[in-house]
């Protein structure tokens, strides 16, 4: 019942309702308190929580070296594979277009522009030195050049020679 009589509108017994709950939280099933406030501080802070993941996140981020700036031409067309057969296959084929930025190739040591390459996986780019991809030409115009030649080549021009995977 409400006051004077009355029964007692919904907005009210709604109210009524919420502030037992809330006493009823306050204490546990064996009559310990148990802690109130916000839910994401009685919870154990879930934010404190997301701050420390993201902390370090950020951490480990700054742990990973930032990539190498793109050679210039000029030092593009200095460098070649440690491999001496690689270095001559180099030379003979790959260095023509992946030394000169107008021709549209990602450039030689250029991680940037490996990168996205290198995650469509190395089978998928040998597939592509192979057959031949947009403006590359079939076999890469190296006509002795094995499928393990194709990977050793796409790892120096990529900066990753001498990593495997």
């Amino acid at each position: 019942m409400g006051l004077h009589g009355r029964p007692a509108s919904f907005e009210t017994r709604f109210a009524l309702l919420r502030m037992t709950k809330s006493v009823d939280c306050k204490i546990g099933r064996h009559g310990e308190e148990r802690p109130s406030g916000p839910p994401d501080q009685v919870r154990g802070s879930n934010h404190a929580r997301d701050i420390s993941i993201a902390m370090l996140a950020l951490a480990l981020a700054a742990c990973t070296p930032a990539p190498k700036p793109a050679p210039t031409p000029e030092q593009a067309a200095l460098l070649k594979p440690a491999d001496a057969r690689l270095a001559e296959l180099y030379e003979t084929s790959c260095k023509a277009c992946h030394t000169i930025t107008q021709s549209g190739a990602p450039m030689v040591h250029d991680q940037a522009a490996w990168a996205p390459r290198l995650k469509q996986g190395m089978p998928v780019l040998v597939d592509h030195s192979i057959q031949g991809f947009n403006a590359m030409p079939a076999g890469g115009q190296c006509a002795t050049c094995t499928p393990a030649d194709f990977e050793g080549l796409i790892r120096f021009m990529a900066d990753q020679e001498g990593s495997a995977g």
